[in-house]
């Protein structure tokens, strides 16, 4: 087994903020899994806040797009200079910038050949790139056209970003306020966010992509995100609409599963009642349960009802316990500032603190 396989989105995104200003790093990984997200993640990033941010889609660039010919007089002579597209924000004067590069193997002849000397020296023509540049990519076995020579590669540093897991994905999608559904289903069938290279043939997981069959739709943190989406704007056109659209989206087989969830969370404890009964009303026993109810609650808690919830959070396990508490103190909770400022949740913390390790 190879050592050091992969890194995490987190990871990457460290990695480029570190060395990305002398070297370029190359993230290759499966369709759907947030290659792109990271330049959002870079952006949160207190050492940028000044930076310029720049995402440039090769597949939409031909040769002609990277500078175009203006003629000017030098010394009295005419002669013609290239001026850059703005797209990359080179024309910002005393600006640094962090560009990215997406889907570097899908961009096709001189069109790679243009950015060997952006990545390498970060110079486009005359002009000179003060920042960061990072490069994404799927991986050439997913037979999705992206293909990286070798004088290429050797230019960059090649970085496999992993899939997250589902435990990862579940953190994430509660503290972005996903629909409990889609995290429920996550939690009951965590299969659904492997990799294709885990199994020998792909019938073996017939939920996720794998470039050795033919699947018009399938699960990928990317296609889990629409899924919620729709079950939150779109069940209210009732049940022919919503799950025709959830098997076009996360494939027949999700949607199956997705479906015996969402029956599971009609069965859950209101909100009012988990917030007036906190000592008595029912726990969930089930995992999937217990992660839905854990996503509204962090939707829906305020200042006014967190003393009420904190009565009612012991009595769940201490995995869903955790996954509260590290869900709600998120960077990216619109909630964290409820838990944060509440004296019970405080003390719970501080008496759980383990709970707060980094997950993978």
């Amino acid at each position: 087994m190879a050592m050091f396989k992969s890194l995490s989105l987190v990871q990457t995104a460290d990695l480029i903020a570190a060395v990305g200003h002398l070297r370029t790093v190359l993230a290759s990984g499966e369709m759907g899994i947030g290659k792109s997200s990271i330049l959002k993640m870079m952006q949160k990033m207190p050492q940028f806040k000044d930076y310029i941010f720049c995402y440039v889609d090769l597949t939409t660039k031909d040769v002609g797009d990277f500078t175009v010919p203006k003629i000017r007089t030098v010394d009295g002579v005419e002669v013609c200079s290239f001026i850059p597209n703005e797209e990359f924000g080179l024309h910002f004067k005393g600006k640094k910038v962090v560009m990215m590069l997406d889907e570097l193997g899908k961009a096709k002849g001189g069109v790679l050949n243009a950015c060997l000397r952006l990545m390498l020296e970060r110079q486009l023509g005359m002009y000179t790139l003060d920042g960061i540049i990072f490069a994404t990519t799927n991986l050439s076995v997913e037979g999705l056209g992206d293909n990286i020579p070798p004088h290429v590669r050797n230019r960059i540093i090649q970085v496999r970003v992993a899939k997250p897991d589902f435990m990862s994905m579940i953190e994430y999608a509660i503290a972005n306020s996903w629909h409990p559904v889609v995290i429920g289903t996550m939690r009951e069938f965590p299969q659904m966010l492997a990799s294709f290279e885990d199994y020998e043939k792909p019938e073996m997981n017939v939920l996720i992509n794998d470039p050795r069959t033919v699947r018009l739709a399938c699960v990928t943190p990317r296609s889990l995100h629409a899924a919620s989406d729709l079950i939150t704007h779109t069940a209210i056109l009732g049940d022919d609409v919503l799950w025709h659209a959830m098997t076009g989206t996360v494939g027949e087989p999700a949607m199956h599963h997705m479906m015996t969830i969402y029956k599971l969370d009609t069965q859950l404890v209101s909100w009012e009642d988990l917030i007036n009964n906190p000592t008595t009303v029912t726990v969930p026993t089930n995992g999937a349960a217990a992660c839905m109810l854990i996503a509204k609650a962090i939707q829906r808690i305020e200042k006014s009802t967190m003393d009420a919830f904190m009565d009612f959070l012991p009595r769940l396990s201490k995995e869903a316990q955790g996954l509260f508490g590290r869900s709600v103190m998120s960077k990216t909770c619109p909630k964290q500032n409820v838990a944060a400022t509440n004296t019970r949740f405080a003390v719970w913390a501080a008496e759980n603190n383990y709970v707060f390790g980094k997950t993978k």
